[in-house]
Protein backbone atom coordinates (compact mmCIF):
# COMPACT_ATOMS: atom_id res chain seq x y z
CA UNK A 1 0.00 0.00 0.00
CA UNK A 2 3.03 2.28 0.68
CA UNK A 3 2.39 2.25 -3.49
CA UNK A 4 -0.48 3.88 -3.36
CA UNK A 5 0.61 6.67 -1.33
CA UNK A 6 4.17 7.03 -3.68
CA UNK A 7 1.27 7.46 -6.42
CA UNK A 8 -0.34 9.98 -4.56
CA UNK A 9 2.97 12.25 -4.02
CA UNK A 10 3.98 11.78 -7.81
CA UNK A 11 0.55 12.09 -9.70
CA UNK A 12 -1.73 14.32 -7.55
CA UNK A 13 0.99 16.18 -5.68
CA UNK A 14 2.27 18.35 -8.88
CA UNK A 15 -1.31 18.91 -9.85
CA UNK A 16 -2.37 20.23 -6.37
CA UNK A 17 1.25 22.18 -6.58
CA UNK A 18 -0.09 23.69 -9.75
CA UNK A 19 -3.32 24.89 -8.52
CA UNK A 20 -1.73 26.27 -5.44
CA UNK A 21 0.91 28.49 -8.25
CA UNK A 22 -2.02 29.34 -10.54
CA UNK A 23 -4.48 30.26 -7.94
CA UNK A 24 -2.15 32.37 -5.91
CA UNK A 25 -1.10 34.23 -9.78
CA UNK A 26 -4.45 34.68 -10.14
CA UNK A 27 -4.76 36.57 -7.06
CA UNK A 28 -7.59 33.93 -5.85
CA UNK A 29 -6.69 33.76 -2.17
CA UNK A 30 -9.49 31.58 -0.58
CA UNK A 31 -8.83 28.87 -3.84
CA UNK A 32 -5.02 29.14 -2.90
CA UNK A 33 -5.54 28.34 0.53
CA UNK A 34 -8.18 25.57 -0.06
CA UNK A 35 -5.59 23.71 -2.34
CA UNK A 36 -2.72 24.93 0.24
CA UNK A 37 -4.50 22.64 2.71
CA UNK A 38 -4.73 19.84 0.64
CA UNK A 39 -1.37 19.90 -0.31
CA UNK A 40 0.23 19.67 3.20
CA UNK A 41 -2.48 16.88 3.72
CA UNK A 42 -1.35 14.94 1.31
CA UNK A 43 2.71 15.57 2.03
CA UNK A 44 1.45 14.42 5.89
CA UNK A 45 0.14 10.91 4.64
CA UNK A 46 1.90 7.98 5.69
CA UNK A 47 -0.48 5.37 5.74
CA UNK A 48 -3.22 4.67 3.41
CA UNK A 49 -5.80 5.84 5.72
CA UNK A 50 -4.42 9.15 5.35
CA UNK A 51 -5.20 9.39 2.16
CA UNK A 52 -9.08 9.47 2.65
CA UNK A 53 -8.98 13.29 3.83
CA UNK A 54 -7.07 14.76 0.84
CA UNK A 55 -9.43 12.89 -1.36
CA UNK A 56 -12.30 13.68 0.74
CA UNK A 57 -11.54 17.08 0.90
CA UNK A 58 -10.27 17.72 -2.80
CA UNK A 59 -14.28 16.32 -4.03
CA UNK A 60 -15.95 18.96 -1.94
CA UNK A 61 -14.20 21.68 -4.40
CA UNK A 62 -17.43 21.67 -6.29
CA UNK A 63 -19.68 22.63 -3.10
CA UNK A 64 -17.31 26.11 -1.99
CA UNK A 65 -18.62 28.42 -4.35
CA UNK A 66 -15.71 28.67 -5.98
CA UNK A 67 -15.28 30.31 -9.78
CA UNK A 68 -12.24 28.86 -11.13
CA UNK A 69 -10.67 30.09 -14.37
CA UNK A 70 -10.78 27.94 -17.50
CA UNK A 71 -7.18 26.62 -16.85
CA UNK A 72 -8.09 26.23 -12.80
CA UNK A 73 -11.22 24.31 -13.56
CA UNK A 74 -8.93 22.03 -16.47
CA UNK A 75 -6.48 21.13 -13.54
CA UNK A 76 -8.76 20.85 -11.15
CA UNK A 77 -10.57 18.49 -13.23
CA UNK A 78 -7.28 16.19 -13.66
CA UNK A 79 -6.57 16.43 -10.14
CA UNK A 80 -9.71 14.61 -9.04
CA UNK A 81 -9.52 12.38 -11.87
CA UNK A 82 -6.71 10.91 -10.17
CA UNK A 83 -7.48 10.99 -6.69
CA UNK A 84 -10.74 8.94 -8.13
CA UNK A 85 -8.39 6.41 -10.25
CA UNK A 86 -6.30 6.26 -7.06
CA UNK A 87 -9.18 5.50 -5.02
CA UNK A 88 -10.55 2.92 -6.88
CA UNK A 89 -7.46 1.35 -7.37
CA UNK A 90 -7.23 1.16 -3.51
CA UNK A 91 -11.37 -0.16 -2.93
CA UNK A 92 -10.64 -2.85 -5.51
CA UNK A 93 -7.48 -4.39 -3.55
CA UNK A 94 -7.69 -7.36 -1.10
CA UNK A 95 -6.96 -6.81 2.38
CA UNK A 96 -3.80 -8.34 2.98
CA UNK A 97 -4.06 -10.70 6.19
CA UNK A 98 -2.72 -9.33 9.37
Amino acid sequence: MGDAIDTMRSELAPLLQELVARTEDEGEAAQHDFFARILVLVDASREVEDMAAPFMELSTSAFLGFRFSFATQLLLDRALAVAQTLAMTLSAEPESPN
